[in-house]
């Protein structure tokens, strides 16, 4: 027997009686007494899961003892259908055409809700018909409208990020002047609890004037910001005045940049 065996084997034999000291952690001063104490949570941890696994099988063959015993007239629902003139190994219903055994049992194992899986069954179907809808036009589409259309795609995603990008900017500069509120409620990003961290997505930028466009409020905040700090998003430069701004700067949009 190895030391360790020895170690293991003495333990054991006094797993009982150590059990009876007080061994919570803040108490364990020896190597000893933290041992034991470990092998104590590691058995106290196995029991249950032993119990556990133990009810389960034990629910698991009652279960399917009861599904391959056939129902007798000891069932009441059974015993009604007797005395209804059902006959034993013949369907139900008037003709007898009906079924003949019982309506399986599906056993729900998980906690998600009952309507779940319906729900996602949709979900899929919709995004089929989403897919088809717009492979359907994809296609009708010839490839100089396809071309445009995916332009005006990237150019409008493009917009949502630099109206995010001004307005962040335009908020830092307008607390550092002391104006604690926007003149317009699109100069500044929409108040979310995460509104200053850096990793949320331009895309998510909510339009706050439904009579605006992206487009056109990302010119009002340039010009706000141009006119009021002297500052270009694009060269990212606070100017000394506005004659400067207009001799340095190549011009407000992307593309002069």
């Amino acid at each position: 027997m190895t030391e360790e065996e020895e170690d293991d084997y003495m333990s054991d034999a006094f797993l009982n009686v150590e059990s009876t000291r007080d061994v919570r952690p803040g108490l364990l001063m020896t190597h000893k007494d933290k041992r034991l104490h470990h092998q104590m949570k590691k058995k106290e941890l196995c029991e249950i899961a032993n119990k556990g696994n133990t009810v389960k099988l034990l629910e698991e063959k009652n279960r399917q003892e009861g599904l391959e015993k056939a129902i007798d007239s000891s069932n009441k629902g059974f015993s009604l259908l007797q005395k209804m003139g059902y006959k034993p190994g013949s369907g139900i219903g008037k003709n007898n055409c009906g079924r003949v055994d019982p309506i399986g049992i599906v056993l729900k194992t998980d906690r998600k809700g009952l309507g779940r899986d319906e729900a996602l069954r949709e979900i899929r179907e919709m995004k089929k018909k989403m897919i088809l809808k717009r492979l359907s036009i994809a296609s009708s589409m010839s490839v100089t409208e396809y071309r445009e259309r995916r332009a005006q795609v990237e150019a409008e995603k493009q917009d949502r990020s630099d109206l995010y990008r001004c307005q962040r900017i335009c908020r830092q500069m307008d607390l550092e002047k002391d104006i604690q509120e926007p003149s317009e409620t699109f100069l500044w990003p929409e108040v979310t609890d995460d509104t200053d961290k850096d990793d949320i997505a331009a895309e998510d930028t909510e339009v706050v004037e439904e009579n605006m466009s992206i487009a056109e409020q990302l010119e009002i905040v340039k010009y706000y910001l141009r006119k009021t700090y002297k500052y270009c998003v694009y060269c990212g430069t606070v100017y000394d005045n506005e004659e400067d701004l207009d001799n340095e700067c190549p011009g407000p949009s992307r593309q002069d940049h």
